[in-house]
C-alpha cells in the first residue's frame, strides 16, 4: 500500500549519497518517478539519508504544494515540498540551513495524527490501524512530532536501526528545546546513537560524535560532553570544519543559552 501519492508539477530526479555526516544538505523529501506516476515520497532516515539534489540550480529554494494520502483512514491533504535545494551552512546543533527550509519534513495526518516519516508496508499499516485507536497512541499524541513518530517507530519494532536515529536526530534539531531539557528522549537518543556508530563508516563517526557532544553540553553533562568531543577531535584526518566546530562547542560550554552558542543559531567557523 503507498502512503502518499501525488502528482508532481516537475520532472526531475534526487540522487541520495552515503556520505552521512559530512553531506551538507539534509531533508526528508525526495521524489521519484514511476512508470505510471509520479510519486511524492516523504520519509525520515538517519544522516546516511543525506540528499544530494541534481536539478537546475535555478529551481533552488522553490516550493511546490504536494498531496498527500495518510496510510490510515485514506485522508488526503496538502504539504510544501521543493523542487531543489541548496545548502546554506549548519547551525550550532549541525543542522543543516538550506533555501528550502520551507518544506514538510514530517507530514501528519490531521485527523488521527499519524506521523508518516516513511511509507509504511501492508502489514504495518494493518498494525497501525489498531494501534491509533488505543491509550498508548493518545499518549503519544502529546509528544512533539518527531517525538511522536518516534513512539511510532518503537511500536513498530524500528529501535536500533537509522530510521530510529534519523527520528531522534530531527527532534533534536527541529525540537531542540524539548529535547534538550527531556532526560527521557536524551536517554533514548544516546541509546540510539550507538547504533548509528556501529553502522556509521569511520569518516563520519566524529561527526556523529561531535553533534552528540554538543547535545551532552547544552543538557550541562560537561564532562560526558568532553568524552565525545576528545573522540572526535583526536580522529584520524580530522578535517579542519570539524575541529572549529569543536572548538566552537567547548567555547560555548560557559553558558550555552547565549546567542551563537544556542541549537538553532548559524555556526560560524
Amino acid at each position: 500500500m503507498a502512503a502518499r501519492r501525488g502528482e508532481a508539477a516537475v520532472d526531475h530526479q534526487l540522487v541520495q549519497k552515503r556520505d552521512c555526516y559530512r553531506c551538507p544538505y539534509s531533508t526528508r523529501y525526495r521524489k521519484i518517478r514511476s512508470r505510471k506516476e509520479h510519486q511524492v515520497k516523504f520519509f525520515t532516515v538517519a544522516m546516511c539519508g543525506f540528499l544530494s539534489l541534481t536539478p537546475s540550480l535555478s529551481w533552488s529554494g522553490t516550493s511546490t504544494d504536494e498531496t498527500i494520502v495518510c496510510p490510515v483512514g485514506g485522508e488526503q491533504f496538502t504539504v510544501t515540498g521543493t523542487l531543489s535545494c541548496s545548502t546554506q551552512g549548519r547551525t550550532m546543533s549541525f543542522r543543516p540551513l538550506t533555501s528550502c527550509d520551507f518544506v514538510t519534513r514530517l507530514p501528519i495526518c490531521p485527523t488521527n495524527g499519524l506521523p508518516v516519516y516513511q511509507e509504511f508496508s501492508d502489514e504495518q499499516v494493518s498494525d497501525l490501524e489498531v494501534f491509533l485507536e488505543t491509550p498508548d497512541f493518545t499518549q503519544l499524541k502529546q509528544l512533539p512530532p518527531w517525538q511522536r513518530a518516534y513512539g511510532v517507530a518503537e511500536h513498530l519494532g524500528q529501535s536500533g536501526t537509522a530510521t530510529a536515529f534519523g527520528l531522534l536526530l530531527s527532534s533534536m534539531w527541529y525540537e531542540s528545546e524539548d529535547f534538550i531539557n527531556n532526560d527521557d528522549i536524551l536517554g533514548h537518543f544516546l541509546a540510539e546513537t550507538d547504533g548509528e556508530l556501529e553502522r556509521a563508516s569511520e569518516p563520519d563517526k566524529p561527526f556523529l560524535e561531535a553533534i552528540v557532544g554538543y547535545v551532552l553540553m547544552a543538557s550541562d553533562r560537561v564532562e560526558e560532553a568532553e568524552i565525545r568531543l576528545n573522540r572526535a577531535s583526536q580522529a584520524a584526518n580530522a578535517p579542519d570544519f570539524l575541529l572549529q566546530y569543536i572548538s566552537a562547542i567547548r567555547a560555548c560550554q560557559p553558558n550555552m543559552e547565549i546567542k551563537g552558542c544556542r541549537p538553532h543559531d548559524r555556526f560560524d567557523p
